[in-house]
């Protein structure tokens, strides 16, 4: 069967080929990368709204988190495209502290797509074509006063009280499954507890958590209707992702310090290992309790949807429940991740990718048991056409449906129905859940119950001393900025006084600055900013402007006045010269990569330092004597490297004349301070951990062995779990974004997942 084909847009000389992803202009092809064509095409289809900046980050790239710049690139790349000069708004318009608005008038031109095969099945019409019959189950009137009605109770009751009263409250308000059967219950209420799986009958609870306090999550299984839960697994690194086996005897799980899936008792036992790798992700058991599907690859916010490197995102496999030699599955797919079983264990669901298209294959598929005939399932369009958005995560496939999460700032939890002998969507979403935290890993049992996770992550710049001799840290992580909105590191000034961050305090992002002799903190930008450097006398920020229809970077001063413009279509690629008259930019080329470059404050001349043609150049920062760069650049959907280049050549260095530092994975790079030494962030040990590679004084070619400056393997204290990793290293201290994380798991009760 053919898979749904979508309409063309036509707006001015334009044609926008969805279903070929060309843009065409007077019947000539117009250049775009895979993502700024996804860019036009969420603007599109979104044009009778605004489109936040969020909206489009998750829509384009998915659950990954993107390097600092990659939506403002985008933009200026598709305005370019499209012939918009500064300050026209005959297609984009920003919308100051809100996103971005398709002003041209667009036509939908269904007779441009070729003929469509015609389905035998009436009941799969809606699927087939990616189209929803609107029915998507959105909140009720009568859910908007659930936070009036919570308020209310917290000023009568008092904050525990109203929390004691919650779940019944909320009850009321929840799904469209009559109201006396929808119903939250609280199952943990400790640390940091994530990947509830519930027992075929709904009896028990596994879940992964951090109450042991040893440094890493275990498996723990408690009754689903609370009690005290017991330990079950005890190894070193984190167990996470379990799932039972049919009858309820075993539990399966992936992880350990060497990663791999393993098999436990239900109630305790040694575990077993089937199998031994690292990033083995979410096993599940087959209905008859034979087989075990998993994946193995890299989170997704560590690699780009869409890539096309074969298996960079993941790479589905089975073994048998009792060991043995694993099959991979779904070979000719790029990326097959998260896959569940159909009730009847005859087919298999997946997110997946087939290739390098730009995420315009990027859905859920379903393929048979023994990894043959893949079909489309029609999932993306339709939750698209619902306007849902994120990617969609399933966790569990019964007769009702697939429930599944979206990788969201804010997710909730979902039900889609897909028919397993056509493997296409059957009618709309519904949503089952309305909470404002990240809901994950939904989990279903064969009565009906639905538990999830709910997590709070808090974003915060934290610090820790460095060994003089060493380069290594020599304390714990101490915070320098506590508030609920995310606050993530730009740089500290090089006398080490004045902290440059960006938060969302105010609704957007904005740049703040932190006096850190004395703890005072002020908002600098009212307009909305992206990224941002402090000069080494913490006088000047260089800031990238947010405000404007064009790309620039703009001088703030920080005792007042008005932004000058330093330049216009360029981006902040890195720091600062040491005496603050040179600044590092990118400017964007029209191939889609970067060129770094060495901007004159004053003059405004600018020398190249390098390019690459494929990759692009970012975080590049200057050794204390303005001598070298230092950067990282993104290869391909699964590798980041760092390189040294000189900056006294006065011209582009080649790429064959590059100094590797970090050949397997490293991001943001930062000088020691004396620079004899390079810090970066490296998934090297299975977490996003802070390196330090000592360099020789003159060639700056690596001497010596790496060395760990500061693991980041405490659960609760992670860096990179909603925030990109980021670090500065000023006057023998370490500063980095860290993301302090706490969960807890509920359960939906049974009948508000029951087929409707």
């Amino acid at each position: 069967m053919l898979e749904p084909l979508r309409p063309s847009y036509q707006f001015g000389p334009f044609v926008l080929d969805v279903n070929k992803r060309l843009l065409l202009r007077n019947g000539d092809q117009v250049p775009l990368a895979p993502k700024v064509l996804d860019t036009l095409l969420a603007l599109i289809e979104h044009r009778r709204d605004v489109i936040s900046k969020e909206q489009l980050l998750t829509r384009v790239w998915g659950d990954t988190v993107v390097e600092e710049g990659g939506l403002a690139r985008n933009i200026s790349l598709l305005r370019k495209a499209l012939g918009e000069k500064p300050d026209e708004h005959r297609y984009i318009v920003t919308v100051p502290a809100r996103g971005y608005r398709f002003v041209a008038d667009v036509r939908e031109d269904e007779a441009a797509a070729p003929p469509r095969e015609e389905s035998s099945d009436r009941e799969d019409a809606v699927s087939q074509n990616g189209e929803s019959d609107g029915s998507l189950v959105r909140r009720p009137p009568e859910s908007r006063a659930v936070g009036t009605v919570a308020a209310v109770l917290a000023l009568a009751l008092g904050i525990g009280a109203a929390a004691r009263v919650w779940p019944s409250v909320s009850s009321l308000f929840y799904g469209s499954a009559p109201l006396s059967q929808a119903r939250l219950i609280r199952l943990t209420s400790t640390g940091l507890n994530i990947d509830p799986a519930l027992s075929p009958d709904g009896s028990l609870m596994a879940f992964a958590s951090d109450r042991a306090r040893n440094g890493s999550l275990d498996i723990w299984v408690q009754p689903a209707r609370g009690d005290t839960p017991t330990r079950i697994t005890s190894g070193e690194g984190d167990e996470v992702e379990p799932s039972f086996s049919p009858d309820g005897s075993l539990i399966t799980f992936a992880g350990g310090e060497s990663g791999g899936i393993f098999t436990v008792g239900a109630l305790g036992g040694e575990p077993r290992l089937l199998v031994q790798g690292a990033r083995t992700r979410t096993p599940r058991f087959s209905p008859d309790g034979r087989r075990i599907l998993y994946w193995i690859g890299q989170t997704a916010w560590v690699v780009v949807p869409g890539s096309g490197a074969m298996g960079a995102t993941g790479t589905l496999a089975v073994v048998a429940s009792v060991g043995g030699v694993p099959q991979v599955l779904a070979r000719e797919f790029a990326s097959a991740r998260y896959g569940v079983w159909s009730p009847d264990g005859t087919k298999i669901l997946f997110l997946g990718e087939r290739a390098n298209d730009g995420g315009a294959s990027l859905d859920w598929y379903v393929i048979d048991a023994n990894g043959e005939g893949a079909v489309r399932t029609g999932a993306i369009d339709a939750l698209r056409a619902a306007r849902v958005n994120g990617t969609p995560i399933p966790g569990a496939w019964t007769a009702a449906g697939v429930v599944f999460t979206t990788g969201e700032a804010t997710s909730n939890v979902w039900q889609l129905a897909v028919s397993p002998q056509t493997g296409h969507v059957v009618g709309s979403a519904r949503r089952l859940t309305f909470g404002t935290a990240l809901e994950r890993s939904a989990a279903m049992s064969a009565d009906g119950h639905i538990a999830f996770a709910s997590v709070t992550e808090n974003v915060d710049v934290w610090r820790v001393p460095l060994d003089a001799s060493t380069g290594v840290a020599r304390g714990e992580p101490e915070r320098v900025t506590e508030d609920a909105a995310p606050d993530r590191l730009l740089n500290v000034s090089a006398n080490g006084r004045t902290l440059a961050f960006r938060s969302t305090r105010t609704g957007r992002d904005e740049v703040w600055l932190k006096d850190l002799q004395t703890g005072a903190e002020r908002q600098l930008t009212h307009s909305g900013a992206g990224g941002a450097r402090i000069s080494p006398d913490g006088l000047t920020v260089a800031i990238e402007s947010d405000a404007g229809e064009q790309e620039r970077v703009e001088l703030y001063d920080v005792s007042g006045g008005q932004p000058s413009t330093l330049c216009d279509d360029c981006r902040l690629s890195g720091g600062w010269s040491s005496d603050g008259s040179r600044l590092l930019i990118d400017r964007l080329q029209r191939g889609g990569t970067d060129a770094s470059v060495m901007l004159d404050i004053r003059s405004r001349r600018e020398v190249e330092i390098t390019r690459h043609p494929d990759w692009n150049i970012l975080q590049a920062h200057l050794s204390p004597d303005d001598r070298w760069v230092v950067f990282h650049t993104t290869n391909a959907p699964n590798l980041r490297q760092v390189y040294v280049v000189p900056s006294f050549l006065q011209a582009p260095v080649p790429v064959a004349q590059w100094v590797p530092i970090a050949p397997d994975f490293g991001i943001y790079p930062r000088w020691s301070s004396d620079g004899s030494g390079i810090y970066y962030f490296s998934l090297r040990d299975g977490y996003m951990c802070v390196w330090l590679q000592p360099v020789d004084p003159r060639s700056k070619h690596p001497i010596g062995g790496l060395r760990a400056a500061q693991h980041f393997h405490q659960p609760r204290l992670r860096a990179a779990a909603r925030a990109t990793a980021s670090e500065d290293v000023v006057d023998g201290v370490l500063y980095v974004t860290l993301t302090e994380t706490t969960g807890n798991i509920w359960m939906l009760d049974a009948g508000a997942g029951s087929s409707h």
